[in-house]
């Protein structure tokens, strides 16, 4: 029986990848917390990605706006114009732009929680 949950967690695991993508979106909000939107992504669309501009005259005058979206592709990854600092941050899991700051490595990381917590769980119940 174990070996069954193991072999259907995988399996859910890759089928994931035939899917779209999906990101969380918004548009130039002050707090992570109001960019919380679910989107499916556009099957052209291999990335999520969370754009953060730094805006201010004074260092103790900024202003963050952070933006998040669904991409074909991952532009550059900071550059300044003016007074505006903006970083870019890509990823290409579902929902791995939860905090603008994700990476492969950790969308990995969460992944490999995800089935060590399952085999935990189905160990310790004895199913």
């Amino acid at each position: 029986m174990k070996t069954t949950l193991v072999t259907l967690l995988a399996a859910v695991l890759c089928v994931e990848q035939a899917h779209p993508l999906m990101c969380y979106v918004c548009e130039e909000q002050e707090s992570n917390d109001d960019c919380m939107t679910i989107s499916m992504c556009a099957e052209k669309d291999n990335y999520c990605l969370t754009v953060r501009n730094t805006v201010g005259t004074k260092p103790n005058k900024l202003k963050y706006v952070i933006s998040k979206m669904c991409s074909p592709t991952c532009p550059d990854r900071s550059h300044q114009e003016n007074q505006t600092y903006q970083s870019i941050y890509c990823c290409e899991k579902a929902l791995c732009n939860v905090n603008g700051v994700s990476s492969k490595q950790s969308s990995y990381g969460v992944m490999l929680l995800g089935v060590l917590a399952s085999i935990t769980y189905t160990s310790a119940h004895g199913l």
